[in-house]
């Protein structure tokens, strides 16, 4: 969406301009094509390449567009999603790059994502990457055993996987994340276990565990609507993240929020802003944007997005809406939440009573060991993030 001045967002223009000023943003680019859609996917994706040159270029014209509306603003997290990014081209990914430095300020920047399909990269490729400053990347590996691979219509098998982790750190990527997923039909316990200490033993400096989602309608939620397939209980998926939660330490790879682990010094910092509620703006369709109390989504459907026929989803949090979601997010890291701030922003924004609220509930709570107090902040016990979502419900 190239951002009009005449309409709602432009309203709010001195306030964006504002919050880009006071500390750097986050910029997220989503790349919505494809070579096949996977059996659980419901984003916003595409396998009809054809529209791959005009979405480019479209990207090209918003971040410039938006570069100019922020009066360049600086940046300090890049993330190229998808999709597959990696189905850019050398030339495509190149142009977006220079685009990028041109209409932002990238001289804060501290890291630069892209994620890419195990079965879709070449040491040229990532070489190519590299040398345009991409320094860490997001592997999409979910399993590494071929037939659950097959179920979830991943185009690469387990050694392509381990295999793409190598081309990275061969082509200069010092920063390596790959994505293992819980939850799958036909999963065992043994084998989850089994998973996370290969990618482990690959020595990546990241893991993001995500549990399979079935919530929007996809291929394998039909396949198990049907009774063609099983998901694996929820205990049997508690006592999977309950393994991981005590298997990946010692291999030297430490939870720092819900469904993340890292080496020391390794996180995702732009994934991280999300959680701390830091500004940042996404371009492409269906990317979401937050800044100044504000939050966007451009139109997910892509040839409306290319012809900018699309209409964003604005809105507008209330002060207690934009105050509930710092424990909502923060409560997802493991360091938690540091409540004496909370109380002070709650007392300027005479929410006092709200704040009290939520912080009795927190702290009653503690004695089932589901949080933990450690003066003035707060944070979820070992136990309590594997009940996080009812946890975290008092905040919506």
């Amino acid at each position: 969406m190239i951002p009009d001045l005449a309409g709602p967002l432009g309203r709010h223009l001195p306030a964006l301009q504002a919050a880009a000023r006071r500390e750097p943003l986050g910029l997220y680019l989503h790349i919505p094509f494809c070579l096949d859609r996977c059996t659980y996917c419901s984003f916003a994706t595409t396998r009809d390449r054809e529209w791959q040159p005009a979405v480019v270029a479209r990207l090209r014209q918003e971040i410039r567009a938006w570069g100019a509306a922020l009066e360049r603003p600086a940046v300090d997290t890049l993330y190229l999603g998808g999709g597959t990014p990696s189905l850019l081209s050398p030339g495509e990914l190149s142009d977006l790059t220079g685009e990028l430095r041109a209409a932002f300020d990238l001289g804060p920047l501290e890291e630069a994502t892209l994620e890419a399909n195990p079965g879709t990269v070449d040491l040229a490729w990532l070489e190519g990457a590299r040398a345009l400053g991409w320094d860490r990347i997001s592997l999409g590996v979910q399993a590494l055993d071929d037939g659950l691979l097959a179920r979830l219509g991943r185009i690469h098998g387990a050694a392509q996987a381990l295999e793409a982790l190598a081309l990275a750190e061969r082509a200069g990527f010092r920063r390596r994340s790959a994505d293992l997923m819980v939850g799958i039909p036909g999963q065992s316990l043994s084998k989850v276990l089994e998973d996370g200490r290969a990618l482990a033993a690959t020595g990546l400096e990241h893991l993001s565990i995500y549990l399979l989602d079935l919530d929007k309608a996809c291929p394998l939620k039909a396949e198990v609507e049907a009774g063609r397939l099983a998901l694996p209980t929820e205990d049997e998926v508690a006592d999977a993240f309950e393994a991981l939660q005590a298997g990946l330490p010692p291999l030297g790879l430490e939870p720092y929020e819900i469904s993340n682990y890292a080496r020391p010094g390794a996180e995702s910092r732009h994934n991280r802003r999300y959680w701390e509620r830091r500004p940042y703006l996404g371009l492409g369709p269906s990317a979401a944007s937050q800044m100044a109390d504000l939050r966007w989504t451009e139109s997910a459907v892509i040839p409306a997005w290319v012809e900018d026929r699309g209409i964003p989803e604005l809105q507008e949090l209330d002060p207690a809406e934009a105050l509930a979601e710092i424990p909502l997010l923060g409560l997802r890291l493991h360091r938690g939440v540091d409540w004496g701030d909370l109380r002070r922003r709650a007392e300027a924004l005479n929410l006092r009573p709200l704040a009290e609220a939520w912080e009795a509930r927190l702290r009653s709570l503690q004695k089932e060991g589901l949080t933990v107090w450690e003066g003035d902040r707060v944070r979820l016990s070992a136990r309590g993030m594997l009940v996080s979502n009812g946890i975290l419900e008092m905040f919506v």
